[in-house]
């Protein structure tokens, strides 16, 4: 499998992702929040300097 065909696996994963955490909150904003704790999660994990730069970023918005 190509890089390209292992990037597009990848995305539709993480869309598959959203979509599950849309229909379980029923809320956008709650799915991208979840998707947020979840990409913290994995930077905590894989890159602490990254991790770092993610927790600087506010996330604001409305449902």
């Amino acid at each position: 499998m190509s890089k390209d065909e292992q990037l597009h696996l990848a995305r539709n994963l993480i869309i598959a992702g959203i979509e599950m955490a849309f229909q379980v909150t029923g809320s956008g904003l709650q799915a991208l929040e979840e998707v947020e704790t979840a990409m913290g999660a994995f930077l905590a994990a894989h890159n602490a300097h990254l991790t770092a730069e993610v927790a600087a970023i506010e996330t604001q918005g409305n449902a």
